[in-house]
């Protein structure tokens, strides 16, 4: 049953735990919003061209901190080579964060084959700088795309989520649902995980009851790093 005190069902730590219905409705209609881009790497030249703009690439990045939540490189599964960049990026809108990777040198350079940019709200408050990261362990980003009836099944197993959230609290490193851009709609769920391993990362993806729920038609996991620009 949910807690009439804390009807967003929000855990500690996230900006909506506590807030009554109306206070929920302000904190969603006035909410800054972030922004999601994936910049995949081109396969052919894509690496030389990264390479070559390595150092304006962490300049840019340094320059732009305070917009910045989290950044760093996409990495193959054993963590030898990069894939692509991740940056979660606060901007008011699509336009914004449009500008902003048109401008970066990895991507001026023609580094990326393709971007993709997505609305994301922050379900914490912690940035980069700030992450208790455990020496030794690796990261992993978690992208779930809702599949049909996600809005009911996600109902369904809102309580069994909410519980099991709070024992792997200690394990997200970012987390928040992913939305259309006007911020109305729900379209799935990002979240950024820290385990010793990708097993490990993927036993608490098949524990979680948005998983096997049924609420998301596609999951992809991907290991990723923190970016040396923000630390």
């Amino acid at each position: 049953m949910a807690d009439p005190s804390n009807p967003s069902g929000a855990l500690p730590g996230d900006p909506r735990y506590g807030l009554s219905e109306e206070e929920l409705k302000q904190y969603y209609k006035t909410k800054s919003p972030s922004w999601m881009i994936v910049a995949r790497l081109d396969p052919v030249g894509g690496a030389a061209a990264r390479e070559s703009a390595s150092e304006p690439h962490l300049a840019y990045l340094r320059a732009h901190r305070d917009q910045i939540r989290f950044a760093g490189p996409l990495q193959s599964d054993d963590g030898s080579a990069a894939t692509g960049s991740l940056t979660l990026f606060d901007a008011p809108d699509r336009a914004g964060a449009e500008a902003w990777i048109a401008s970066e040198p990895y991507n001026m350079a023609g580094a990326f084959g393709s971007v993709d940019i997505t609305r994301w709200s922050s379900s914490m408050e912690i940035r980069q700088l700030d992450y208790p990261r455990t020496e030794g362990w690796q990261q992993f980003a978690v992208t779930a795309i809702d599949g049909p009836d996600a809005d009911a099944r996600r109902a369904a197993v809102a309580e069994a989520h909410h519980k099991y959230q709070a024992s792997v609290m200690d394990r997200y490193v970012a987390r928040g649902p992913l939305q259309d851009d006007s911020g109305e709609t729900l379209i799935g769920s990002f979240m950024i995980m820290e385990y010793p391993d990708l097993a490990a990362c993927e036993d608490f993806w098949a524990k979680e009851p948005l998983n096997y729920g049924g609420v998301f038609k596609d999951v992809t996991i991907e290991r990723w790093r923190y970016g040396k620009a923000i630390g």
